[in-house]
């Protein structure tokens, strides 16, 4: 699931520091963007665009007011939209634009429509008037009720409730990063866009105490890209195992190999053999930091050498239903060869022989190592 995280806005409506659902962030935003077009208002706000693991995949800043765009995702669309790329990039983007789309409820999902005023959309939701659709600019929003209008009712007591102590000293804490963030603003839609350079350029000036764990990971992506594995795990505080845990994810093998011999340890030999299958040499390493990933690996090696004892015994270690009906799987095609075999063998013996039954037997077992052997 994405998320959204406002770091500075010119609106007491929109709370800074906080992750916001992408559904959520749209419906604020989107309720902003009408009622302050309708009070002839505008105001910015910078935001990031975070994954799972709080990864920052993408910055910028979005006007409020200005009849640009109905919500962040509209607004997001569009400036890329404006973009040149070139096939990878396009790809880059498309496929960040379909995992926001995703998030979108259909009642938020804009489609193009003949020009309207929004000005006058927002005096109907004022007389809570549900209509069905939302225009502007050319954009058409399709919603589904009065939980809108509510909102625009209710847009000047946003965050107007009254904070603790330690909450405005945390936001004040907070706050002192911004000047940080403005030096990073776009570095990171130039990093989904493949403009790695420059995105390395911006974030190197920032000082490494500076740096947040988001953009560390951003950071230190890019330089594995570029193949500077040197600063790359400097910049870890020369924990060489946070950067080999990266490649690895990015699954490019000569990377790894490459950075092993820069930076040999059990772990990168455990993983590069897997990667090679070289299954013999996997299991025999020594001192592997053991992970649930690895464990899985571990008893997919097993499966390899055709040993279902230890693997099942790896699998004991993790949770994880996938492993455990591979196994299964194998034990049972192993089982379903087995006797193939042995009615191929009893074919054979026969005087005569059906020909057409025994080379259908034979085409069967193929299929089967076959089925054993891409498990």
């Amino acid at each position: 699931m994405l998320s959204v995280m406002f770091m500075k806005s010119e609106t007491k409506e929109l709370k800074t520091f906080q992750k916001l659902s992408i559904e959520d962030a749209c419906e604020i935003t989107m309720t902003l963007e009408t009622y302050y077009q309708r009070i002839n208002k505008k105001a910015n706000a910078d935001f990031f665009i975070l994954d799972e693991e709080d990864n920052e995949m993408y910055s910028g800043t979005i006007s409020l007011g200005s009849g640009c765009a109905l919500h962040i995702v509209d607004h997001i669309k569009q400036k890329l939209a404006l973009l040149k790329m070139d096939d990878i990039q396009e790809a880059r983007k498309r496929s960040f634009l379909e995992q926001l789309d995703k998030e979108v409820p259909d009642h938020l999902k804009v489609v193009d429509d003949p020009p309207c005023s929004l000005e006058e959309t927002a005096e109907n939701h004022m007389q809570m008037i549900q209509t069905p659709v939302i225009s502007t600019r050319n954009r058409r929003l399709i919603y589904g009720g009065g939980i809108l209008s509510l909102l625009i009712l209710s847009a000047t007591c946003f965050s107007t409730v009254a904070t603790s102590q330690d909450r405005a000293e945390t936001i004040q804490d907070l706050q002192k990063q911004v000047k940080l963030e403005q030096k990073i603003t776009g570095t990171y839609e130039r990093a989904l866009l493949g403009d790695s350079q420059e995105a390395l350029k911006r974030l190197s000036s920032i000082d490494e105490q500076g740096l947040t764990k988001e953009q560390k990971n951003v950071y230190m992506s890019l330089l594995v890209d570029q193949k500077k594995y040197e600063e790359a795990v400097q910049l870890q505080g020369n924990h060489p195992e946070a950067v080999e845990s990266m490649i690895v994810k990015k699954g490019d093998v000569n990377a790894l190999k490459e950075f092993q011999q820069m930076f040999p340890s059990p772990n990168g030999a455990f993983d590069l053999a897997y990667h090679e299958q070289r299954w013999e040499d996997m299991m025999g390493q020594s001192g592997v930091e053991m992970t649930d990933k690895r464990y899985e690996m571990k008893a997919y090696g097993y499966l390899k050498l055709d040993k279902v004892k230890e693997a099942k015994e790896e699998a004991t270690h993790i949770q994880n239903q996938d492993l455990n009906q591979k196994i299964e799987s194998y034990e049972k095609t192993k089982k379903e060869i087995e006797e193939t075999k042995k009615q191929v063998e009893e074919e054979k013996k026969k005087d005569p022989t059906d020909e057409k039954k025994l080379q259908f037997l034979t085409d069967q077992q193929k299929k089967q190592e076959e089925l054993l052997k891409n498990l």
